[in-house]
């Protein structure tokens, strides 16, 4: 996912319409304060407030939220399983700092199930998700527009957000399609784990928009002309040069540190920016500053 691989995610986003309502079962904690800890401190994780190498303290986080911390350190612990955050002796609770074969490993894994799952609904897309699809390559076209239009480097955050939902969705609606909901799963958590191992944030310009354009467009195309080798094909090297992307600017991000975050918002803002796709209205205006009246 040559856009943003380092910045998908799993919890909340697009994932939330996708994964959940179909394994809710498996997916959702009884405790309902757990299960708010564990929200708030993965949406903190997502938006970049929690970089690699931040120390929990459960206190402020069961303050930040208003309940006890005992549902804070259950949710802590959580996410230690799912290999997000790790105990450090005589230290604490930290981010983790991701090496570049945990970079490399979740590629991989997405190389080797995302492809099968595409070829597997080549031809079956139905009507709905076809249109869904379409959609959403055309919104991340529309951003490839913007950008060029007002002649920037990089994408800013407004543009990330709805670059992140389109891209994201594209994905889940052919994940979904092929009806596996382990595979959907199983993808959409190593997604996750990307996208919060990518703080710093994966800057990203016009090419790698277009370039992503240019996948999904063709990759839409093979699905529903029912030719599921080229499909396959197609995915698995729209998934290779998002690796090659990924581990490029790991490689910068380790010779020259930056710490600098691009504020994403969060997830509920995705989701949004999804619902808005999904209905096919324009993106809203940038709020204009009022201007200062002389005296």
């Amino acid at each position: 996912m040559s856009a943003c691989g380092l910045l998908d995610a799993i919890d909340l986003l697009v994932y939330q319409r996708y994964v959940i309502g179909i394994y809710a079962p498996r997916l959702m904690s009884t405790d309902p304060l757990r299960e708010q800890a564990y929200k708030h401190i993965h949406g903190k994780l997502l938006a970049g407030e929690m970089p690699a190498g931040h120390v929990l303290s459960e206190l402020s986080l069961a303050r930040e939220i208003g309940i006890s911390r005992t549902p804070v350190r259950e949710a802590i612990q959580r996410l230690e399983q799912e290999g997000i955050l790790e105990q450090v002796p005589r230290y604490g609770t930290i981010v983790r700092r991701p090496e570049r074969r945990d970079l490399e490993e979740l590629y991989q894994l997405r190389e080797a199930l995302e492809p099968y799952a595409v070829a597997q609904v080549a031809g079956r897309l139905s009507p709905e998700d076809l249109g869904m699809a379409r959609r959403l390559c055309d919104e991340i076209q529309v951003i490839a527009a913007a950008v060029k239009k007002a002649s920037r480097a990089m994408v800013d955050a407004a543009l990330m957000r709805r670059l992140l939902s389109a891209d994201l969705g594209f994905h889940m609606v052919l994940l979904r399609a092929s009806g596996n909901r382990r595979l959907m799963k199983i993808i959409a958590d190593s997604r996750m784990l990307t996208r919060i191992f990518g703080t710093p944030r994966q800057e990203h310009d016009l090419a790698i928009i277009e370039e992503t354009h240019r996948f999904h467009s063709q990759i839409l195309k093979a699905v529903q002309q029912g030719d599921g080798e080229k499909a396959r094909r197609l995915m698995s090297e729209h998934i290779r040069a998002s690796m090659r992307e990924a581990l490029d600017h790991y490689d910068r991000a380790q010779a020259q540190p930056d710490t600098r975050t691009i504020p994403l918002g969060l997830p509920d803002d995705l989701l949004a920016d999804l619902h808005r796709i999904e209905s096919g209205a324009s993106a809203p205006a940038p709020a204009r500053k009022a201007r200062k009246r002389s005296a």
